[in-house]
């Protein structure tokens, strides 16, 4: 009796919530979401970034960061330039609704060199859901 309950039970949900489910799409365009830089440091050894994307559209929702790779120019006191290329060690829940924005820090692991300046380049890819406003 309790199993044949469960199972009623079960093929309602899914028949009221099939409707709403929606498959994810993924994309790297940014004229969807946008990246900005706002800091670069140095935390226990650890190369941290900080920034803020922006989802520019108003009739979509980011649900997923898939996967990121950061190049960071660095200009030391002396005028001479390192390069630095690497992805997060983890990362970010990234959940952002309509014309919305989250601010993230992004740790990519251990880096010892010092700078006096800094310019990014980042490539990223993300999962959306169209229609959707939550």
């Amino acid at each position: 009796m309790k199993k044949w309950f469960a199972v009623i039970v079960a093929v309602f949900l899914f028949l009221w919530l099939s409707p709403g489910v929606q498959a994810a799409e993924i994309s790297s365009d940014t004229m969807i979401l946008d990246w900005s830089t706002n800091k670069v440091w140095i935390d226990h050894g650890n190369l941290c970034v900080r920034g803020t994307f922006y989802n520019k559209r108003s009739d979509l929702t980011v649900t997923k960061l898939n996967s990121m790779t950061m190049k960071i120019i660095f200009t030391k006191s002396d005028g001479s330039k390192s390069e630095f290329s690497g992805k997060p060690v983890k990362m970010p829940m990234l959940k952002i609704g309509a014309g919305g924005s989250k601010t993230v820090t992004l740790n990519f692991g251990p880096y010892e060199e010092t700078w006096s300046s800094w310019n990014t380049d980042e490539y990223y890819e993300f999962s959306y859901i169209q229609g959707s406003r939550w």
